[in-house]
């Protein structure tokens, strides 16, 4: 349902700023805001309890009053931003900045942000551009918007966003206090799932351009093969449920799933079964439940994996320099797929940022190197853990859609209980709570 949201204005900012064992990064970002005139409380979320202790914030914080550090345990991005959302709400009449602790933006496009935000008739959320700090030309991300026929996001293209990343957003004063806090996944989607309640409550997203942060550049194989995909693919199928998704996030789910199994990415194919199940479960069992211990349980999934599967991969050597031919790649990966285990033989070697489906298709072995030539990671395909993962992942996809209706009722009516500031002060308080012990001893 929408709502006709009041308009509201303001010339100055609360900046939020989560941050997790990364001093450097978090006091080199505070005291840039603490310098840009707009800027009037800069709320520094330490989650790994180290900052306090940090001579250069110390000495930062004795300079510039408007900088407020909030320790608490780690509860992923979610948390922190939640935290210092909740904390903004004593300023209600400031617009709140959500920013990375390394994703960098001048006073000239806060101050774009905030008049774009000022001129607009509706109630606006800005986000930003973002661009790599390594290559200041190169481009990342422009608007984006997550689609509803199969709940990927992507480049808005034609379509307005829906969304934007929290690597740099600008809500408009009153929004926490209307729309609520994020939902609490740990890490991925909550930017996108608060966007989405966003525009159902009648705001629009804009990215102007000249709205431009700077960061660090990541790739899909190092979000893919880590405990991240477990939570990312999970959150995902959360918020298609809570917001009333048709069927085609399920089909696009089974063609992902099967693309990571013919192109041995078996390790990202068990972290999304696990997200799965944990989904298939229900929201009563995770969802605000198990952000003290996410990170650990897909942590734990990975090591698992690769206890299992990679004994022998050190021993490894390339074969070719790259992919194979498309023809050749299918027939392989069909082959590999009904045949029995064997010693690799085709062993392709490839840049982290250029391992896709496509680029590992029909390679029995893939090493994947980083910027610096050494071994990121390796994948193994092999015909009897694809055959099955693709057991599991066939009986996943039919609970799916067996029961998507009903899991669409279930987080439906679950997300708004545990985005409210009294759910988020009860799950703050509880992981203070189980942490003070081992402060104690």
């Amino acid at each position: 349902m929408t709502s006709d949201p009041t308009v509201r204005r303001s010339d100055s900012v609360t900046v939020v700023v989560p941050t997790f064992r990364r001093e450097r990064d978090a006091a080199d970002q505070a005291e840039r805001f603490a310098g840009m005139a707009m800027v009037a409380r800069v709320l520094v979320v330490d989650q790994g309890s180290t900052l306090a202790a940090y001579e250069p914030f110390i000495e930062l914080r004795r300079r510039e009053p408007k900088i407020e550090l909030i320790d608490q345990p780690n509860l992923g991005g979610s948390g922190g931003y939640a935290r210092g959302m909740l904390e903004s709400l004593s300023s209600p009449e400031h617009a709140v900045y959500l920013s990375d602790d390394d994703a960098q933006i001048s006073e000239e496009s806060l101050a774009l942000m905030l008049a774009h935000q000022g001129q607009a008739d509706r109630p606006t959320i800005v986000g930003t551009a973002m661009y790599a700090a390594d290559d200041p030309e190169l481009q990342i991300s422009g608007p984006e918007a997550v689609r509803g026929a199969d709940f990927m996001w992507g480049p808005a293209g034609d379509a307005s966003p829906n969304y934007t990343g929290w690597w740099g957003t600008l809500l408009p004063p009153g929004t926490v206090a209307e729309l609520g806090l994020p939902a609490p996944y740990f890490l991925k989607w909550d930017d996108a799932e608060y966007g989405l309640r966003a525009t159902r409550a009648g705001y629009d997203t804009v990215v102007p351009p000249g709205a431009n942060v700077w960061h660090p550049t990541w790739n899909a194989f190092a979000t893919q093969m880590s405990w991240t995909a477990r939570i990312l693919h999970r959150n995902r199928l959360a918020t298609a449920a809570a917001c009333g998704a048709g069927r085609g996030v399920i089909r696009s789910s089974l063609l992902h799933q099967g693309k990571h199994i013919l192109a041995g990415h078996h390790l990202t194919a068990t972290l999304w079964a696990a997200g799965i199940d944990q989904f298939l479960t229900g929201p009563g069992t995770w969802l605000g439940r198990d952000l003290t211990h996410a990170r650990a349980d897909g942590q734990r999934v990975v090591e698992e994996w690769n206890e299992d599967h990679l004994e022998a991969a050190t021993d490894l050597a390339a074969t070719h320099a790259g992919p194979l031919p498309a023809a050749r790649a299918t027939v392989r990966a069909l082959a590999n797929l009904v045949g029995p285990a064997r010693p690799p033989r085709i062993v392709c070697e490839l840049p982290a940022d250029e391992v896709t489906w496509r680029t590992t298709l029909g390679a029995d072995a893939v090493i994947v190197t980083g910027p610096d030539g050494s071994r990121a990671g390796t994948l193994i395909a092999d015909g009897p853990t694809a055959r099955r993962l693709l057991a599991t992942t066939l009986r996943q996809h039919w609970a799916l859609a067996r029961r998507w209706w009903q899991l669409r009722r279930s987080y439906h009516r679950a997300l708004p209980k545990v985005t409210t500031r009294a759910a988020w002060e009860r799950m703050i308080a509880a992981a203070e709570e189980a942490e003070r012990p081992a402060k104690d001893d």
